[in-house]
């Protein structure tokens, strides 16, 4: 029986199969028809101008492409490749964060690991390159780290440990649940709980901002433009109060987390509050998530993916619990391993495989090398090597799949304050040519431009994204 056996052969059992696994990932994104999506070819045009921050994240994602641009050549694989591989390495890893959680159950570290590698959210973004894939495995090593100090309880480690954790907010600012979940634990526990002080408490914040310093510069000369970007992602200042939006969130966790996982994981979590062990902290990185979550959900909306900062040591609380369920175990990782396989079929192949649904959540992959054709084709850079579209997503795209064209994407310009990267360094400026070519989704021309210009149509673009539906872009030349 598989809990019969030492931990060093499950570990290699498990270096196989995540081995195995990250390989095939690997294979679809080599293989896969779908493009960039408007999100990665923004990451990668960061990736060519490194900076201490951007517009709309912290700087490690655009580090990482860079690094592995520079490594593979400028590519979708290049762009996507490391984001299987950190997966990987995370699986291993909760291995042995689950070994020191709990150091009684070899059965709960090879769970938990298989738990984490077959998580729907985790077979998609081992597709496509987002800030949540170093997030994830910074935030793993913080825990390591955050459980070795707590043993030790000696201020060094607490040290040591700030600086690793505070690593992870270059990859995102959601890492900021991480001191928030010590404090949590210290002020909730802290009559029943001996191995944690103050000390370790402010020794572990201080050094965790202290990492934080260039990018908090950063900021402070560029306007705070990544945190005011975060202020309105969680629209604080237009609330909606709608108890569906928590509702949302919460069913949107079977998609992240899997259909029986996600009972398995209530189940689980609710025996752990139960618990007075290392489980006991853990907890706090986990619960207090989802619940700040829930309650951006009730104010505006939370997106599914908000919760992956919770997700390694939920899988470890999920591996405690099945590992004494063994036929539960059985069929929610195999569940999730077959919703696994249809993403990487999906992936594979480009197409939903066997759902045939009236918006194909694949559509925003799907066209952009045609349409960057019919560009070329229709758009003469002898008469204008402008080119102004109406948003942010198709010039992301364009920049990234006419990058060695010399053409100038542009967007409206926003008069106001820029909502995002483009409008802050790529809006139209007048000043900048008299003529220039302008693509539109809607075939309506603005108001300004039909003033204050002569105008043309000429071409269309038609390009199939879905089995429904055609990608349609109106084509004019424009001169004053």
């Amino acid at each position: 029986m598989i809990n019969q056996l030492p931990e060093i052969k499950l570990l290699k059992i498990l270096t196989v199969i995540v081995v195995l696994t990250v390989l095939a990932r690997c294979l679809a994104i080599i293989n896969s028809p779908l493009e960039l999506s408007a999100d990665e070819a923004q990451y990668w045009l960061w990736s060519n101008h490194l900076s201490w921050g951007y517009f709309s994240k912290p700087p490690l994602i655009a580090w990482l492409i860079s690094f592995s641009n520079h490594v593979f050549g400028v590519s979708v694989f290049s762009i996507r490749i490391l984001a299987p591989i950190f997966h990987g390495i995370t699986a291993m890893l909760i291995f042995y964060l689950a070994k020191e959680v709990s150091d009684k159950s070899h059965l709960t570290q090879f769970l938990s690991a298989l738990t984490w590698l077959t998580l729907p959210i985790i077979g998609v973004g081992s597709f496509l390159m987002s800030t949540d894939t170093p997030l994830m495995l910074l935030w793993t090593i913080g825990l390591l780290s955050i459980f070795n100090a707590y043993k030790s309880e000696r201020n060094s480690t607490w040290l040591i440990s700030g600086l690793i954790s505070g690593i992870s907010i270059y990859a995102k600012y959601a890492a900021f649940y991480m001191p928030l979940g010590l404090l949590l634990f210290y002020f909730l526990t802290y009559k029943s709980n001996s191995k944690i002080k103050f000390i370790h408490l402010f020794i572990f914040c201080s050094s965790f901002l202290l990492i934080s310093i260039p990018n908090l510069i950063w900021n402070i000369f560029n306007n705070f433009s990544t945190i005011n970007h975060l202020s309105s992602n969680a629209v604080i200042d237009t609330p909606s109060y709608s108890l569906s939006g928590s509702l949302d969130f919460i069913i949107s966790q079977i998609g992240v987390i899997g259909p029986i996982m996600f009972i398995v994981s209530i189940l689980a979590i609710w025996n752990i509050l139960k618990l007075k062990d290392n489980f006991g902290l853990l907890i706090w990185f986990v619960l207090p998530v989802f619940i700040i979550m829930a309650i951006q959900g009730f104010f505006s909306e939370a997106n599914a993916n908000w919760s992956a900062t919770a997700l390694p040591g939920l899988s470890i609380i999920c591996g405690h619990y099945l590992a004494k369920n063994f036929k539960v175990a059985f069929f929610s990782i195999f569940t999730n391993s077959l919703i696994c396989l249809l993403i990487y079929l999906t992936s594979l192949t480009g197409n939903l495989i066997f759902f045939e649904l009236n918006s194909d959540p694949l559509r925003k992959l799907k066209g952009w090398q045609a349409l960057s054709q019919d560009i070329l084709d229709n758009a003469p850079k002898e008469k204008s090597d402008i080119i102004l579209v109406e948003r942010r997503g198709i010039a992301a795209e364009l920049i990234y799949y006419l990058r060695d064209k010399n053409l100038k994407i542009r967007v409206p310009n926003n008069f106001k304050s820029p909502n995002n990267h483009y409008e802050l360094n790529y809006s139209f400026d007048e000043k900048e040519s008299t003529k220039f070519y302008y693509i539109t989704e809607t075939d309506i021309l603005p108001m300004k431009i039909k003033e204050n210009y002569k105008f043309e149509k000429i071409s269309i673009s038609k390009t199939k994204i879905s089995n429904n539906k055609h990608r349609i872009l109106h084509f004019y030349f424009i001169e004053k």
